[in-house]
C-alpha cells in the first residue's frame, strides 16, 4: 500500500503539534531537535526535509521513522502505523467485514487528526443541526454527492467530523449496516502523482486488490445487507498542487460520481471553500445527469456560494456555555453577534484564555476578533508584504470607500500579474471574492472584500498612513464629514479610538467630543473608550498614569453631565469607568451618578450600598456632601425620621445662591438634581420650582445656551408646573421644549429628556381635557421608564392614568390601573408610604 496517507496526516500533524502554519526548510532543524528532546530518539533533519519535500526522496521511510514521528505526535498513532504498514501487504480482502473495517480504521484516524489539529479544545466544539438535517436528506434519497461549501471560517471540517461521530455511534437503523470512509483529499495524491484515478486510490487505502472493482464489492454488500457505503473527503483547502493536477482530481472524482450511475448505495460528501467549488462546478456545470446528482443542501445561497449558514443564536449559546461555564445569557448580546462564524468563536476562545473576564458590552470584542483574523489571515501568513500592497491598491481605487466597495479586475490587472500568488491566497482565504456584473450585456468582473469589517480595517489604516500617522482634529473632522452618509464612519471612528488608546495618546481622544455626534453616538463612544481603557489596563500598568497625565476623566465626566439615565451606554459607561479611575474626587463623581440611578429605581439594597460607598470620600468641591443628601432621599424613601438637624430648603436655596455663577461644574449638576429629586418627594412642589428658579437665576449665563444641562432643567421644571400650576407660562415652556425636541439636527436633547417632554406633554393634555392624547403619551413613556427601572418616574406616570380615567369617570378603569399600580410597587419592592394617591391612606 501507498505511504502517503500516513505521511500526510503525520505531516499535518507535526505541524499542528510545533504551531508552524508554513513550513521552511529551516524549521526543518527544529523540529529535529524537538523530537530529540521529547523521545530521545533521533530523526535526522535530512529525514525531516525529505518527509516535507525539501530534499530528494530516494527510497521508503523506514518503520522506524514512521514509528518515532507517530510516537512524537501521539503515543497512540504508532500502533495505528504498524496496522496500516501490515495490511498494506495484502493484495486482497475476503469479506466485506474486512472492508467495512479497514475503512473503520482510516476514519478514526482521520478524525484523531482532526482532534489533535483543532484551533480550540475539540470538546468545545458542537455539531450543526442543519447538517444533519442535509445529511439526512442526502442518505435517504437519490443523490450521489453533496458538498459543504463555504468562505473560509465556517467549520466545515468539525462539522463532518460530528458527522462522522455520529454516523458511527448512533443507534439509527438507516445507517447500523452503512459504511464510512472519511479521508483527506491530499491522502489520494501519490508521491509520484502517476495516477490520480479516484477508484484506484480508494482501492489501494482499503486493501482491495486493482482487478477488483470497488463499486462490485459495495453493490453485493448493499444488496445482502443494505448497508450503504458513504465517503466523506476534506482537506481540498490543504492540497497544495500545480493547476493541471487539480483538475486532474477533479476530473477523477467526477468520473467516479459518473461511475456510479444510478446506484444509491455509494454517497459522496465533500467539502470545500467557494472559491474550490466555483472551479468543480465549472466541470459538472453542463452536464444535466450529474447536477441531478447532485444534493446542494436546504441552505444553498447562489450569491454566496456557500450552503453553510452561521452559527444560530442557540448554537452560540451551548458552545459559549462551554467555554464559560456559565449561563450563556449572562454573556454581553452584542459579543453574542459577532460569534456567528465559528473563526471568530476559536478567536474568542484565546482571548477567554488570556483574560477569563473577556465580556464587554460595546464592539471591543468585535475589534480585537477581527484584529487577530487580519494577524492570522495576512501578516503571519505568505506573502504578506504582497498581500498589504495588494489591498491599499483596492482601498485606493474605491477612492478610500467613498465610491464604491468593489473595483473592477481590470483596474487590477498590473498588481494581478506582480502579486499572482499573494491573491489568490487572498481569494482562498476568504479576505477577497470575484463576484460578475452584467453591463449592457457585457459581464464584468470586480473585486472585493468579502467582510464589510475587513474592509473598514485596512481604510482606517489607509486613511491613517495618509494623514501621516497622526490622530488629530483634522483627522476626526475629516471621518465625520467625508463618510457622514457612509456606513464606514461610526466604524471607522472605533477604529481611531481603539488605535489610539492602543498607543497610549489619550489627550487625542477628546476630539471625539468636539464632532457634534448626536448623544447616543457620544454615550456609546464614551463606553467603548471605557471598555479599551480596561482592557488596556489588564495588559499595561502605565495606564492609569497616563489617564492623570492627560485629565482624559475631566473630559469624560463634563459630557456624562447630560443625565442620560434612559440609554444603557450610559450607566454601563460610569461602571467600567469607576474601574479605571484615576483620583478619589472622579471616583466620588461617578458613584454619585450611579447613586441617581439607585434612587430614580427606589430600590432600597442598593441605595444604602451607595451610601456606604460614598461615605469613604471626602471633598470640599460640593454643595452639599452626596453622603448627605443621597442618606437624607433614602431615609424620606423608606420613612425614617426626618433630623431637624439635617437641611432645609432655605438653607439648600442660600447654598446655590453662593456658587460660582460662572460654568456649571459636574460637581454642582449633580448635587443640583440630587437636591431637586429630595424636594419632589415632599408633597409642597412648588418649592422645587423655586429652586430650579434659583439656580437658573445664579448661572444665568451658563444656561443661556441651549445646552443639555439649561434643556433638562427647563424640562424638570415644566414637568412640576404642569403638575401643580399650568397657566400661560407653562403652556409657552411646552411649545419651547417641543421646537427644541424635533429640532435634533441643532440641538442634542438626551433621550431621558425627550421622555421627561413627552410626559409633561401628557399633563398638558390631561389639563386642557384631551384624555386620549394624554392616555397615548403616557403608554408610550410607561414601558420605556419601566425597561430602564426608572421607577419614581413610573409611579408618576401610573398617578396620571388613575388621574385621566377618574376625570372621564371609568371606575373600571381606574380600578384597574390602580391594581396595576399597587402589583408594579409590590413586585419591585416600592414602600406605599410615600408615593400613595392623594385619596389613599398613607401608611407611615
Amino acid at each position: 500500500m501507498d505511504e502517503t496517507f500516513i505521511l500526510n496526516e503525520l505531516k499535518s500533524l507535526i505541524l499542528s503539534k510545533t504551531g508552524i502554519r508554513t513550513i521552511t526548510p529551516a524549521d526543518c532543524k527544529r523540529i529535529s531537535i524537538e523530537i530529540s528532546k521529547t523521545l530521545n530518539k533521533n530523526v535526522s533533519e535530512t529525514t525531516i526535509k525529505r518527509l516535507f519535500g525539501f530534499a530528494m526522496v530516494k527510497h521508503n521511510f523506514s518503520k522506524f521513522t514512521l514509528t518515532t514521528l507517530s510516537e512524537y505526535v501521539n503515543d497512540e498513532y504508532a500502533e495505528n502505523i504498524d496496522n496500516q504498514l501490515n495490511l498494506s501487504k495484502q493484495t486482497s480482502l475476503r469479506s466485506w467485514k474486512e472492508i467495512h473495517d479497514k475503512a473503520t480504521k482510516i476514519t478514526d484516524f482521520t478524525l484523531k487528526s482532526i482532534k489533535n489539529r483543532s484551533g480550540m479544545p475539540y470538546e468545545l466544539t458542537i455539531g450543526r443541526k442543519f447538517a444533519e438535517h442535509d445529511f439526512e436528506d442526502f442518505f435517504k434519497n437519490n443523490y450521489s454527492f453533496t458538498c459543504f461549501i463555504s468562505q473560509p471560517g465556517y467549520g466545515r471540517t468539525i462539522i463532518l467530523s460530528h458527522l462522522a461521530e455520529k454516523f458511527l455511534n448512533t443507534n439509527h437503523t438507516e445507517y447500523k449496516d452503512s459504511t464510512l470512509l472519511f479521508i483527506s483529499a491530499y491522502s489520494f495524491i501519490n508521491k509520484d502523482h502517476i495516477s490520480l484515478n479516484f477508484e484506484d486510490q480508494l482501492k489501494l487505502q482499503l486493501g482491495i486488490h486493482p482487478k477488483d472493482s470497488l463499486i462490485n464489492y459495495i453493490n453485493q454488500n448493499y444488496n445482502t445487507t443494505g448497508g450503504k457505503f458513504i465517503i466523506f473527503l476534506d482537506g481540498f483547502s490543504e492540497l497544495i498542487m500545480k493547476g493541471d493536477l487539480k483538475k486532474e482530481l477533479f476530473e477523477s472524482i467526477i468520473n467516479f460520481i459518473c461511475n456510479i450511475e444510478e446506484n444509491e448505495c455509494i454517497k459522496l460528501v465533500m467539502s470545500m471553500r467557494s472559491t474550490t467549488w466555483i472551479k468543480f462546478y465549472d466541470r459538472i456545470r453542463h452536464s444535466a445527469f450529474l447536477k441531478t446528482k447532485w444534493f446542494p443542501g436546504n441552505y444553498f445561497n447562489v450569491n454566496d456560494i456557500s450552503n453553510v449558514p452561521p452559527l444560530t443564536e442557540k448554537e452560540v449559546d451551548l458552545i459559549l456555555t462551554k467555554i464559560n461555564k456559565i449561563d450563556s445569557n449572562k454573556i454581553n448580546s452584542k459579543l453574542k453577534s459577532q460569534l456567528k462564524f465559528p473563526f471568530h468563536v476559536q478567536l474568542y476562545y484565546q482571548l477567554k484564555e488570556e483574560d477569563p473576564d473577556f465580556n464587554y458590552s460595546t464592539n471591543i470584542t468585535f475589534y480585537e476578533l477581527t484584529s487577530r483574523f487580519i494577524q492570522d489571515k495576512i501578516y503571519r501568513s505568505n506573502y504578506y508584504t504582497e498581500k498589504i500592497l495588494f489591498l491599499k491598491k483596492i482601498i485606493q481605487l474605491t477612492n478610500y470607500g467613498k465610491n464604491t466597495t468593489s473595483v473592477p479586475k481590470d483596474d487590477l490587472i498590473n498588481e494581478l500579474s506582480a502579486f499572482k500568488n499573494a491573491y489568490m491566497e487572498l481569494l482562498t482565504e476568504g479576505i477577497l471574492m470575484e463576484e460578475k456584473s452584467q453591463q449592457e450585456f457585457h459581464p464584468r468582473e470586480y473585486v472585493r472584500f468579502i467582510h464589510p469589517h475587513i474592509f473598514e480595517y485596512f481604510l482606517f489604516i489607509e486613511l491613517l498612513e495618509k494623514n501621516h500617522l497622526k490622530v488629530d482634529i483634522s483627522f476626526f473632522n475629516y471621518i465625520q464629514e467625508q463618510y457622514r452618509d457612509s456606513n464606514s464612519r461610526f466604524q471607522l471612528l472605533q477604529w481611531t479610538l481603539r488605535f489610539i488608546i492602543r498607543i497610549g495618546d489619550f489627550k487625542s481622544l477628546t476630539n471625539i467630543f468636539d464632532l457634534g455626534l448626536n448623544n447616543y453616538e457620544k454615550n456609546y463612544l464614551i463606553l467603548f473608550i471605557a471598555e479599551n481603557l480596561e482592557y488596556r489596563n489588564k495588559y499595561s500598568p502605565e495606564t492609569i498614569k497616563l489617564l492623570k497625565e492627560h485629565k482624559l476623566h475631566d473630559s469624560i465626566i463634563r459630557e456624562l453631565i447630560n443625565f442620560d439615565f434612559i440609554d444603557s451606554s450610559y450607566k454601563e459607561a460610569i461602571s467600567v469607568l469607576i474601574k479605571v479611575a484615576d483620583t478619589n474626587e472622579n471616583l466620588l463623581i461617578y458613584h454619585s451618578l450611579l447613586a441617581l440611578f439607585d434612587i430614580l429605581s427606589l430600590n432600597n439594597g442598593p441605595i444604602k450600598e451607595r451610601i456606604e460607598i460614598l461615605a469613604q470620600f471626602k471633598s470640599s468641591k460640593w454643595l452639599i456632601a452626596p453622603h448627605d443628601i443621597v442618606s437624607m432621599i433614602y431615609a424620606k424613601i423608606v420613612g425614617l425620621p426626618y433630623s431637624e438637624e439635617q437641611l432645609t430648603y432655605n438653607d439648600i436655596e442660600a447654598l446655590i445662591l453662593m456658587q460660582d455663577p460662572n460654568d456649571v461644574t459636574p460637581q454642582q449638576a449633580i448635587s443640583y438634581l440630587l437636591i431637586i429629586i429630595l424636594d419632589q418627594l415632599f408633597e409642597e412642589k412648588t418649592t422645587t420650582l423655586n429652586l430650579i428658579k434659583s439656580i437658573s437665576f445664579q448661572h444665568a449665563k451658563a444656561l443661556s445656551k441651549r445646552a443639555p444641562m439649561s434643556i433638562f432643567l427647563m424640562s424638570i421644571f415644566t414637568f412640576i408646573s404642569s403638575q401643580i400650576n399650568p397657566d400661560k407660562e407653562t403652556d409657552r415652556l411646552e411649545q419651547i421644549l417641543i421646537s427644541l425636541a424635533n429640532d435634533k439636527s441643532r440641538f442634542k436633547i438626551t433621550k431621558y429628556t425627550e421622555s421627561i417632554i413627552k410626559i409633561v406633554r401628557a399633563y398638558q393634555a390631561k389639563n386642557r381635557k384631551e384624555y386620549t392624547i394624554a392616555f397615548h403619551y403616557c403608554n408610550d413613556s410607561l414601558e420605556l421608564f419601566k425597561r430602564n427601572h426608572l421607577n419614581m418616574i413610573c409611579l408618576s406616570i401610573y398617578n396620571l392614568i388613575i388621574e385621566i380615567f377618574t376625570a372621564l369617570k371609568d371606575p373600571v378603569k381606574v380600578n384597574e390601573y390602580k391594581y396595576e399600580r399597587l402589583c408594579f410597587m409590590e413586585d419591585n419592592r416600592i414602600s406605599h408610604h410615600l408615593f400613595a394617591l392623594p385619596n389613599e391612606t398613607k401608611r407611615f
